[in-house]
Parts: structure tokens; sequence; C-alpha cells
């Protein structure tokens, strides 16, 4: 036998059966590693900005908001839902799943005071601590796509901390605190917007309204990437409800009148409708509001009809953004991925800053410059709400935004820390009415809860540096009705911004305020009979207080709490100091 020829033959045979198989070892490997046969849920992750309780229509609000009520007869909402009373610490901790002290932003990057920085914890931004959401999905092979406000890459944007660094595939995103919602101007003196495409800065259209701008950039981010299989990942960043108070005409028109009964009506109203809805129980009777506000009747005709316009307004901007969120869903039941979508819509914190623009200064303003800025808006009551105009409600807009709720946004109150939260999850079903779970929540068990429903492990290790494990628990078990709780009537969990405190344990609520917000003591409420934080009952059961207050020094040690050293309230004021968020 001629083994030469023996050979070739072999050889041969080898390079024709490789040229067979190889584009079909290729195409399975595609399949498995690419996603096509990948069955694991989108997820679309909606935040609102300052969105107050009672803000939508499924919490109780006369504001339109059909798309995010329908969504909730399709999922469940939840009623105690707790995040952080500011806008970077909450979006670190949803999107980590650890608290804010331990990834980067003990305090906000624009409030950091002399003695916290350098500190661990207190960057001002995202650090290498923490992984995010995102980035775990990604590895794990989603597609992950984001638009809007992102605010954890620190006053300057700091090198390795954008949404493109941090693991989204596709960016179109503000960097920072805020902007203007027509255009890429500042919304406070010597702000300075930074918009980034991927990891380049890049110039804002200026003839969009914030809300089309980041739902159309979206579903075209999802056009240029769905098709091959991979499921996505969704994180649509409104800047909305979020001063300045800015809204097409069209949307602002619907509500010209409504408000015309005045904030403590529309306080009750919002109330009842919340019975109504099963949200509260009948009998229960409308908290009294804390701090007092003045009460609509006191105020001037001229006061009325400036206050009555600039909740138009901010009606006007949520209004507008449930119809993009519309759009959004409407896309994707056009391309036959809304059934297998998990939907969230959640608020980074509760309610707008409690401070009227003419008292709003950023933190490298001088007051000639804030003032030099103010004057180049036009806010006569015919005007607020374009461009032009620059507004904000002061404490006085959080009545009604948070009923029945007290306090606001920067408090540790519920009025600042209890937002309205949404869950559709996949191939669900529309309902009469929406599945209410009142069980207490926390911001951080956001991460969690998706890393389950993807089948996703969280890492110890992330591009070879050691991880802080996750901090907040899954929710499947709650949402799928296996336990009516995810956290035991003994268990704690605490929160810190500014030096005011928080810590749930069970039914009960243990708070401090710094003034003048409150005495900057420890108060106590049992938060299924008080929701309104009227009753302090510290003096009836201390043992529960001190037993609350031995936990919070035990979480503030753990993760390193700095409390500053400077005042953060202006003396003598008699609302919270702005923190530009």
């Amino acid at each position: 036998m001629n083994y030469k020829y023996y050979f070739v033959f072999i050889g041969l045979f080898f390079l024709t059966l490789s040229l067979v198989a190889v584009p079909m070892i290729s195409k399975f490997s595609y399949a498995q590693l690419n996603g096509v046969q990948d069955k694991r849920p989108n997820i679309l992750l909606i935040m609102g900005d300052d969105f107050g309780f009672s803000d939508i229509g499924s919490f109780g609000s006369e504001i339109s908001t059909p798309n995010l009520d329908t969504l909730a007869k399709e999922g469940k909402i939840l009623t105690n839902y707790h995040t952080n009373p500011a806008c970077s610490p909450a979006r670190l901790a949803l999107l980590t799943g650890v608290d804010n002290h331990i990834g980067g932003i003990g305090a906000m990057s624009e409030k950091l005071v002399s003695n916290q920085i350098g500190k661990p914890g207190y960057e001002g931004y995202i650090n290498d601590m923490v992984v995010t959401i995102q980035e775990i999905l990604k590895n794990s092979g989603y597609h992950t796509l984001m638009t809007g406000k992102w605010h954890l890459s620190g006053t300057q944007v700091v090198n390795g901390t954008t949404p493109y660094d941090r693991g989204f595939e596709e960016v179109f995103t503000l960097v920072s605190s805020g902007g203007q919602h027509f255009n890429s101007h500042p919304y406070y003196a010597e702000g300075h917007p930074v918009f980034m495409h991927n990891d380049k800065v890049v110039e804002r259209d200026n003839m969009t309204y914030s809300n089309d701008l980041y739902a159309n950039t979206l579903i075209d981010q999802i056009k240029k990437f769905h098709g091959d299989g991979k499921p996505l990942f969704m994180y649509l960043a409104f800047q909305v409800a979020h001063s300045p108070f800015q809204a097409p005409q069209e949307d602002i028109k619907k509500y010209e009148e409504t408000y015309a009964v005045g904030y403590d009506k529309i306080r009750e109203q919002r109330f009842e409708k919340q019975k109504e809805l099963g949200i509260w129980a009948p009998e229960m009777v409308l908290p009294q509001r804390i701090p007092a506000p003045e009460t609509w009747d006191s105020l001037s005709t001229q006061e009325k009809s400036y206050r009555a316009k600039v909740l138009a307004v901010h009606a006007g901007m949520i209004d507008n953004m449930d119809y993009n969120i519309g759009q959004v869903i409407n896309y994707l039941k056009d391309i036959k991925e809304y059934d297998n979508t998990m939907i969230i819509f959640a608020s980074d914190n509760a309610g707008s800053e409690p401070v009227d623009m003419n008292k709003f200064a950023g933190q490298a303003a001088t007051k000639e410059q804030t003032q030099k800025f103010l004057a180049g808006f036009n806010n006569s009551i015919p005007n607020i709400g374009n461009g032009n105009s620059l507004v904000n409600y002061g404490s006085w807009g959080s009545i009604p935004s948070v009923s029945p709720l007290s306090y606001f946004k920067l408090s540790q109150g519920e009025g600042g820390i209890r937002s309205p939260f949404i869950i559709k999850l996949p191939n669900s079903e529309l309902k009469s009415s929406p599945e209410i779970l009142r069980a207490y929540v926390n911001v951080r068990d956001i991460t969690p809860t998706l890393l389950d429903y993807t089948g996703v492990q969280y890492p110890s290790t992330f591009n070879g540096r050691e991880v802080h494990p996750v901090m907040g628990k899954s929710l499947k078990p709650l949402l799928e009705g296996t336990v009516d709780r995810v956290y035991t009537a003994d268990e704690a969990v605490s929160q810190e911004l500014f030096n005011s405190t928080s810590l749930f344990m069970g039914d009960w609520k243990a708070v401090s305020n710094i003034p003048p917000v409150s005495d900057g003591k420890w108060h106590l409420f049992n938060m299924t009979s008080d929701v309104g934080e009227n009753n302090d009952l510290s003096s009836q059961y201390p043992e529960i207080l001190q037993r609350m207050t031995q936990a919070y020094h035990k979480y503030a040690e753990e993760v390193g709490v700095v409390v500053p050293s400077e005042s953060l309230v202006p003396s003598g004021g008699s609302e919270t100091n702005l923190a530009v968020d």
C-alpha cells in the first residue's frame, strides 16, 4: 500500500469534514454564546427623577399616566419601597445593590465637606469597591443600553466612572446632575452639563425635549442591537420630574385649571383616591403634614396663580414622560419582545428640591453670579414652563406630591425616601387593578432581584479586583408570593445622608433629621399605623429605640459614615439646604 496516498486521502477527508463541521460548531457556539437560544428576560429599568409617592395615577395622582397605570395592572405596586433622599446615592445603591457609603457616594460630590474629602467611600463618584448590574449582565451575555441621566461620575466627570466605563455597551447620557429640559444649558449658576455618547463628549440636540430625546434614543439603540438573540438590559433614566420645571405647552395646558383648588385640596383628593385604590385602609384619616405648610387660603391671589401654574408644569412633565414610556413599550411590542420583558419604574428619591428657584444656588456660584443667572429667565406666570423660564416648587410643592406623607427630598422623612414603585414581570396578564405589596423594600434590593430573575450570580471579584458583597435581598420570593416579607421583624436596615439618619426594623422606624427640618434627635414611629410620622413613640418604647439606635451605630461603623464637620443648612433657614442633584 502506498502510504503517501493514504495520508493524502486522510488529510483531504478531515479537511472536507472540517469545512462542514466548523461552520456548524461556530453556529452552535454563536447560538450559545451570543444568545440565539437565550430565553432570559429582557429588562427595562425606568428611572424617574424626583417623583413623590403620589405623583402617578396608580398611586393616587390626578396626573394622566395611562402607560404606567397599565404596567401596574399587569404587575405589582410596592407601597413600602424606600430609597435614599437624594439622587446620586440612590442611583449608586440601585445599580449595585450596595450601600452608597461603600460605593463612593457617602455624600454627594457637590456637598462633600472638609473632613469627608479623601475618606474611603467619600470619593464623590462610583468607585471600584462595587460592580454594577450592567457590568455583570454584559459579562453574562446581555446587551446593555442606556439613555438619560447618570450622575455617578463626580462634578468633573472622573475617568473610568462614566456609564460606558461601567458596563453599558451603548450610551447617550447626561453625565452631570441635571440640565434644562429643552437644551444643553445649566439649571444653576456656573453649572456645566456634560453629555456623552459612549466614551465621547458630545453636543446635545437643543431642539428636543428631554423625555423625547431619551426615549427616542433608546428606541434607536434597541433597533441597533436587537435581533442577534441576546437579551436586552435597558436603562431609561429620565430627568423628569427634576427641576427646572419645563414642559411642552400642550402638556401644560391640560392642567392649567387643575390646581386652582390649591395644594391642600389636591393632597386630600390624592389620599382619598389612594384609599379607593386599596393602598390605605378605608377608615384611615389623613395624617397631619409635617412640617406644617402655609395653607392655600393664606396666600394672595397672585401667589395662588403662580403656584398653581408651577404645579401644572410639573404635571405636564410627568404626563409627557408617561407618553414617552408608552412609545418605548409600543416598540417592544412591535418587535415581539414586550412579553418577555421585565419592566420596573422607580424614582431615585421622593419629590423635587424643597427650594424655590430664586433661592437656588449652585455649589460653585457666588450670590452675584446666581442673581445674574436667574435674571436671564422670564418667570412671568404666562411664560412658566417654557424653555426660557426656570421654576421649581419650594417645600410647599411636596404637600400634594408626597401625599399623605410628611417631609420632603433631602430629609429622611417618608416624603423624602418613600417613592412609587411598579414592576411588571415577564409574561404577565392585565388585571382590573394592580396587586399591592406592602412589605418593606429597600433600593439595594433591586440589583439582587434582577440577577435572580436572570440566573446570574453576584461576583466576589470583577476584572481582577475584589468587590463588596451585595447588601440587598432578592425580592423574587415576595414578588412570586412565596413569602410576605423579605426582611424579618428584627432585621435592621439603615441609611444616612448629610447627617440625617433612618433605620427600619419590622413595623418600626427610628429617624433623626438635622435642623431646621427637625431637632437632630432620634424619634420613633410605627409605620403600620403612622405613615405621616405624627406620633413620636420614643418615650413610650425607649427599649425599642435603644435597640434600633445601637443597630444604626453598628451600621455606621461598618460602612464608614463620616459625620460632616460643617453645617449643610444655612443658620436660621426655614428649609433644608439645596443639594444639587
